[in-house]
């Protein structure tokens, strides 16, 4: 539990990235937040194979799940950018400039603790666009 509450302090502590920023995200294995730019509100945790690629995803289509590695990415089908929306009761069209307006990614490199990370920070963040 210590362990995980470390990473979770390092991973909420880590530089916040504008969501044009997230092709400088590390090519490996990790886990990446999507918050408010004022940080108070956290939004979406995801643990993926590749930052580069889940933080890319997610900024291009509002949509992670082909790269996660035992979280609950969203795919395609289901719309992180539709479950934004409703959670923020704007217009899925205003999703996409709510996002580049007012939203950071900050992110952690981790190999074998990224899906514990993930379902940790959920838990503990309660993550509105991760719960069902």
């Amino acid at each position: 539990m210590a362990q995980l509450e470390s990473l979770l302090r390092r991973l909420v502590t880590s530089p916040l990235h504008r969501l044009d920023e997230a092709e400088d995200a590390p090519a490996g294995p990790g886990v990446f937040l999507l918050s408010d730019s004022d940080q108070i509100t956290s939004y979406y945790v995801e643990a993926c194979q590749t930052l580069r690629i889940g933080a890319g995803n997610l900024v291009r289509g509002g949509r992670a799940g082909k790269n996660t590695r035992g979280g609950r990415g969203y795919s395609s089908d289901t719309g992180l950018k539709a479950k934004l929306a409703e959670y923020l009761g704007i217009s899925e069209a205003k999703v996409s400039q709510y996002m580049k307006d007012h939203c950071v990614l900050r992110w952690i490199q981790l190999d074998d603790d990224a899906p514990l990370l993930a379902h940790f920070a959920i838990g503990v963040l309660r993550t509105p666009l991760n719960l069902d």
